[in-house]
């Protein structure tokens, strides 16, 4: 079975076996079958506990010998010395993937880690392949499918996730996933795999990585080169201090490995590197909403000037420069600006708003800078009132728009910015230009590898 009708058995099974199902149901009751039934999973579900006869509507089965023919996946839940009989029996039913969600493995002890070679053992006699062990699986909002008893918001947003904690599967900073794929201790499928899956995947346009610790690094790194230069790879690397070391150790039984040598190989294979779940979420949205970026110079909006200097020092932090503004950008709205403040970049337009209205105003500048060919990308600071109209403004606009909400970023104004369906909204200058830097080096890096490309062609 090649990678790619693996990763199918996993993420978009035609039917499912849950082995150790749960007799409890509600919140709280960590029931798999449950969950599928409430995210309207399609496929057939056969729950597998001996001591129980039916769950939910549907029938129990005793064992796994008992399961129809041609389950393709099998989720395991039950104490860590029953799993090598689970996957023994599943393989000889002709069980080709397993997802084995009980922990206890080679993260725990001597006895764990004998147990987890005991299984990739058994499942590579039958040509088997397994997520985990000590992992929640895969979520798939394009399937209706969750391994885990998390119930996703099913969102179908073109990016994917692969991970070694199955926290993450609920998605990241605000952001929520399309596909998530954890791996837990990555005894059997690891990263390159799953990046070999998802470069050819056409539901996923953008692959976020989360990584405790590599094995065959060389050969990931080979596989990501490769795909970075289809779509953007963002890793975050955690387990970099001591302590958190130790932790991934005992979390995934991983070795993080030097800081350092890990972050220099990430660069040389063009993934874009991330340091907190907040630039992860951050970068992504960017990627997702915005076009290429292929410029440096940047133009600026703003009502307040505090804020324009707040975003001009972290233009100059991530390597921006203010745009020289075309002269007919300026004198397009002269007249509603006082000429003791021109509309010149940054454009305050706060004393213009007031006089002639806010609104007439904010949309007259965007407009004139969207037109503007000195211009790369545009920043735009504004309370929430405003992202409606900057939204209408730049709908019918090809140039990276991003925008910086002032105001305090609680569960009310997130709620409300989500209802606005306008994405590229930042607490701070510097989260914003961040995620455009990151827009801008892959698309330089895109060009670069295009024209080689071509050079080699000719």
């Amino acid at each position: 079975m090649d990678i790619t009708e693996s990763m199918d058995s996993f993420l978009k099974p035609e039917s499912v076996a849950i082995v150790g199902a749960t007799r409890r149901t509600g919140r709280g009751s960590f029931n798999v079958v449950e969950n599928l039934l409430e995210i309207g999973f399609k496929g057939r579900i056969y729950p597998v506990n001996p001591n129980m006869e039916s769950i939910l509507g549907l029938k129990v089965y005793p064992s796994v010998t008992t399961l129809p023919l041609e389950v393709d996946l099998a989720v395991v839940m039950v104490p860590r010395e029953v799993v090598p009989h689970v996957v023994k029996d599943g393989t000889e039913r002709g069980i080709k993937a397993f997802i084995v969600i009980t922990d206890g493995f080679a993260e725990a002890d001597e006895q764990g880690k004998a147990l987890q070679a005991e299984i990739v053992e058994i499942a590579r006699a039958k040509r088997a392949r397994i997520i985990g062990p000590n992992s929640l699986g895969v979520i798939n909002c394009f399937h209706n499918f969750s391994s885990s008893w998390m119930v996703p918001k099913l969102r179908q947003n073109p990016v994917a996730l692969v991970c070694q904690s199955g926290g993450f599967l609920e998605g990241f900073s605000d952001f929520a996933l399309g596909k998530g794929i954890d791996l837990g201790n990555m005894c059997d499928v690891d990263f390159a795999e799953v990046l070999s899956y998802l470069e050819k995947d056409p539901e996923t346009r953008i692959i976020a990585l989360h990584i405790e610790g590599l094995r065959e690094g060389r050969r990931f790194l080979e596989v990501a080169k490769r795909v970075q230069q289809e779509k953007p790879v963002l890793v975050l690397k955690t387990g970099r201090s001591e302590a958190a070391t130790r932790a991934a150790a005992s979390h995934t039984g991983s070795l993080s490995g030097r800081q350092e040598v890990h972050r220099a190989a990430f660069r040389q294979a063009g993934l874009i590197e991330v340091n907190t779940v907040d630039e992860l979420g951050d970068i992504a949205k960017a990627f997702l909403h915005l076009p290429p970026l292929y410029g440096n110079r940047v133009a600026i909006l703003t009502p307040s000037g505090a804020g324009a200097t707040m975003t001009l020092d972290a233009l100059e932090h991530y390597g921006f420069e203010l745009a020289t503004l075309l002269e007919r950008t300026v004198n397009a709205n002269r007249e509603f600006f006082p000429p003791w403040s021109p509309p010149l970049n940054p454009i305050d337009m706060m004393t213009a708003g007031v006089r002639h209205g806010y609104k007439m105003v904010y949309t007259a500048s965007l407009d004139a800078l969207l037109e503007d060919e000195n211009v790369d990308a545009i920043v735009c600071i504004a309370g929430f009132p405003t992202l409606k109209t900057i939204k209408a403004a730049i709908a019918k606009s090809n140039k990276p728009v991003v925008t910086w909400v002032l105001g305090e970023w609680g569960e009310g104004l997130r709620s409300r910015i989500n209802e606005t369906g306008y994405q590229v909204v930042y607490p701070s200058p510097e989260r914003a230009l961040r995620a455009l830097a990151a827009l801008r080096d892959y698309s330089a890096k895109r060009a670069q590898s295009s024209e080689q490309s071509l050079s080699t062609m000719m």
